[in-house]
C-alpha cells in the first residue's frame, strides 16, 4: 500500500445526495430476469448443439450464476428482518442455486464492510494477500468448492438449529464469524439457522431432479464449480489483503479496486456493476445499478481517485490475476 496518503480530506458527504442512491428491488428483478432469461436459453443451446462446444456454454451459464450472487449480495445490504414476497421471491430465484440466503450473506458481509481489511473483518481471515502462481492456486483450490461449501451450510445449520453446540462451529465456519465469543443464542445466528432448512430442501429437490433429468448434472451441477471459480478470483483481485486503520475514502481508495468495467469483462467477472469495487466500498449501502455515475464523479472531482483508476483500467486479465497492482 503508498506510505504517502494525501492528507487532504476527502468525505463521502462530498457526494452530491442525488447520487447516492440504495438498491432498488425493481431493478434487481430486471436483473435476475434478465440472467434466467440467458441461462434458459443458454442451457437449450447446450442440449442441441455439438459436444464440443460444451465449455462455451459452461463459461456462459456459470457467469450468470455468478451474477446471482452479485444480486443476492446487493439485497444483503437491505437486510430486512422480515422478508416480503418480493424479498422471498428473489431470494430464492438468486440465493438458493448458488447455495445461500439472504441472511447468511448479510452475516459475514456487512461484517466485511463494517471493518474492510481489519483484523475482524472475516474475508481478511480467509483469504491471503498473494500473486503469482500463489493468486492462481487458491482461485483453482478454493474456487470449485466454494458453491458446494454453501450448500453444505445449508444442512449443518439445519441441525444446528436443534443442536446449540454446533451453533458456534457452524458460525466460525460458515458464516465467518470472528468475533470469539459464543454466539450460540445469538438472534442473528437463530435467524440464519431458521432459513437453512428450505434452502436444504431445495437441494434435496435438485439432487432429486438431478436423477430424473440427468441434463440438469451438465447445466447446473457442473457448471457451479466454474461460478464459484469466478468468485473467488474477483474476490482474490479485488482488494489489497494488507491491514488498514481506518475506513475512510483514500484508505478504501488504496486498499480495494476496481476491476473489469468493460462490457465483455462484466459478463464474466464484474457482473452486474460488481467491478465498480472501490466505490462500492466507499459507498456501501449504495445500489450497484447507480455505482457507474458515482466512478464517473469521482474521476471528476477525486485526484487520489483519478490515479487508482488509471492503474487499474491499464491492468490486464493475466496482470490482475498473476501480478500485484497497487495504486501507487
Amino acid at each position: 500500500m503508498s506510505s504517502n496518503r494525501q492528507l487532504t480530506t476527502f468525505k463521502r458527504s462530498d457526494v452530491p445526495k442525488e447520487l447516492l442512491k440504495g438498491p432498488c428491488l425493481k431493478e434487481i428483478a430486471k436483473c435476475t430476469a434478465f440472467d434466467y432469461f440467458l441461462v434458459i436459453t443458454f442451457s437449450i443451446c447446450m442440449y442441441y448443439s455439438p459436444y464440443y462446444l460444451y465449455p462455451l456454454w459452461v463459461l456462459l451459464i456459470a457467469g450468470r450464476f455468478h451474477g446471482f450472487g452479485v444480486l443476492i449480495h446487493d439485497l444483503s445490504h437491505l437486510n430486512p428482518t422480515k422478508k416480503n414476497w418480493k424479498f422471498r421471491t428473489l431470494e430464492i430465484l438468486l440465493g438458493y442455486p448458488i447455495g445461500t440466503t439472504i441472511n447468511a450473506m448479510a452475516y459475514h458481509h456487512l461484517r466485511h464492510h463494517r471493518n474492510t481489511l481489519m483484523d475482524n473483518d472475516p474475508y481478511y481471515n480467509i483469504n491471503k494477500k498473494c500473486s503469482g502462481l500463489g493468486r492462481l492456486w487458491l482461485t483453482f483450490k478454493k474456487g470449485p468448492l466454494f458453491v458446494p461449501f454453501w450448500i453444505t451450510r445449508s444442512f449443518v445449520g439445519s441441525v444446528a438449529f436443534f443442536i446449540p453446540n454446533l451453533r458456534n462451529l457452524y458460525a466460525r465456519i460458515f458464516l465467518q464469524d470472528v468475533s470469539g465469543v459464543d454466539v450460540s443464542q445469538d438472534e442473528e445466528i437463530i435467524r440464519c439457522l431458521k432459513e437453512e432448512f428450505p434452502l436444504a430442501a431445495f437441494h434435496v429437490a435438485m439432487v432429486f431432479m438431478a436423477t430424473q433429468f440427468e441434463f440438469l448434472i451438465y447445466c447446473y451441477y457442473i457448471v457451479l464449480p466454474v461460478a464459484g471459480t469466478f468468485c473467488i478470483y474477483r474476490l482474490l483481485i479485488e482488494h489489497e489483503y494488507d491491514v488498514v486503520d481506518d475506513r475512510s475514502v483514500y484508505t478504501m481508495i488504496e486498499s480495494t479496486f476496481d476491476h473489469h468495467t468493460g462490457l465483455f469483462e462484466r459478463f464474466f467477472l464484474g457482473p452486474h456493476n460488481i467491478g465498480f469495487h472501490c466505490i462500492h466500498h466507499i459507498h456501501p449501502n449504495v445500489g450497484l445499478q447507480h455505482l457507474p455515475a458515482i466512478r464517473d464523479w469521482y474521476l471528476d472531482n477525486c485526484p487520489k481517485y483519478q490515479l487508482a483508476y488509471k492503474d487499474k483500467k491499464n491492468a490486464s486479465i493475466g496482470q490482475q490475476l498473476f501480478g500485484g497492482l497497487s495504486h501507487e
